[in-house]
């Protein structure tokens, strides 16, 4: 799993190299928590249940959404976190997912 620190409201997610914002801010980590009920409507679900034989069978996350939920609560376009390496786009997904999950 990430190097993440968390609480019940907030997680603080490490990344391995630093993402800058659309104000040129740097960002060594990303602060995320549970979204909004308008951010679920604008984005929907970030998941779904893989069912086989009529019986659930795991799911599959949607990390292009949780993405999305990322930008929506740092407040850092989308288009920016793309630019982050993989490591640091799984591990921040992953763990916006506990919120959703």
């Amino acid at each position: 799993m990430s190097d993440a620190s968390q609480s019940q409201d907030e997680k603080v997610v490490k990344l391995s190299r630093p993402v800058i914002d659309q104000n040129g801010k740097q960002h060594g980590s990303l602060t995320l928590r549970e979204p909004s009920g308008a951010a679920y409507e604008k984005i929907g679900d970030a998941y779904h249940m893989l069912m086989i034989d009529g019986k659930q069978s795991g799911i599959e996350l949607n990390r292009a959404r949780l993405l999305s939920y990322v930008a929506e609560v740092t407040q850092i376009h989308r288009p920016l976190l793309v630019t982050m390496p993989l490591r640091d786009i799984r591990a921040v997904t992953d763990e916006m997912f506990a919120f959703l999950g």
